[in-house]
Parts: structure tokens; C-alpha cells; sequence
């Protein structure tokens, strides 16, 4: 009986023994900062709401049959170093940009226009594969309240956009 016992505990040993010997794993997920999802693409408008201060509206969809801006060549490319370019039908100006909040939510970006304009975005949400926000100027040139999603677009190995 003690030998029958002695060979039914062995299997029980031997699982307690690996089971408690088995090092623990660790899985680490490896997830983007939001400035380097910000950096790490060249941004399309695909949608853009727009309120004027004059009392107009603009609205734009990527491919839509009813917009009333074009923004099919509008492009943001935010560069680590906190510069950049804003490419708008065209023509292109350097920016300056940064988070104006540890949450990286709110944001401050500067278009070198022959007189600069600053730019307020904020309730910023990022993905590898969107970027939404709602941006706001008031200089006393344009005041406006507008809403935005972008998304990716290819590039060549130069950094220029690729267009379909």
C-alpha cells in the first residue's frame, strides 16, 4: 500500500515541483507616446468642420461630393524637433509646434505665413492611425472654431507625399 501511495504522489511531485518552478512571464507591450504617433506619420485632412467668425461654415470630407473647402492637398508633418511643415495646395510653410499640457491633449502650433499664424488645438486623440482635435485661432486676422480628423498618407523614402 505505501509503495502503491509512494508511486501515486510521484506525478503530484513532479507538477507541483514544475508548476513552482516555472519562472514567471512578462509580456511588454510596446506602445507610441502620442509624440511619436505625431511623428511618425505626414497628416491628411480627411474631415474638417469649420466655424467663422463672419458667421460662414466649411466642411470637407476626403472624397466627399458635397464639401464646401478643398482640402484634398492639406498636409501637417510634425518633425521630433518640434518644427515642421503645413503643405496646402502646394505651397508649403514651416511650423513650430508643441503640447501645452502634460497630458499631450492641448497643443499650440505656429504656420509661418509671411505673418504667422498660431493655432490652438485641443481634446487631441491619437492612434497610429487617426488624429482628431478641435483647433481654434483668434489673432484679429481669422477667428475660427473648427473640428478635424487626419490620417496617415504614404510617403516616398524622401518624406514627399504620395498621392493615388
Amino acid at each position: 500500500m505505501k509503495i502503491k501511495l509512494f508511486f501515486a504522489a510521484i506525478p503530484f511531485l513532479f507538477l507541483v515541483s514544475f508548476v513552482g518552478n516555472k519562472k514567471a512571464e512578462t509580456v511588454i507591450v510596446k506602445t507610441n507616446s502620442k509624440e511619436q504617433l505625431l511623428t511618425n506619420h505626414t497628416w491628411q485632412a480627411e474631415e474638417i468642420r469649420a466655424q467663422l467668425s463672419n458667421n460662414t461654415t466649411g466642411y470637407y470630407k476626403r472624397g466627399g461630393k458635397n464639401n464646401t473647402v478643398d482640402y484634398e492637398y492639406d498636409f501637417l508633418k510634425f518633425n521630433a524637433d518640434h518644427s515642421g511643415t503645413y503643405s496646402y495646395n502646394g505651397n508649403t510653410y514651416s511650423t513650430k509646434w508643441r503640447f501645452s499640457d502634460p497630458e499631450q491633449t492641448k497643443m499650440e502650433l505656429v504656420i509661418n505665413y509671411a505673418s504667422p499664424l498660431e493655432i490652438h488645438l485641443e481634446y487631441i486623440n491619437l492612434t497610429e492611425n487617426i488624429f482628431t482635435y478641435t483647433q481654434y485661432a483668434r489673432d484679429g486676422r481669422v477667428e475660427y472654431l473648427a473640428s478635424g480628423t487626419r490620417t496617415p498618407v504614404a510617403c516616398n523614402t524622401d518624406g514627399e507625399v504620395v498621392m493615388k
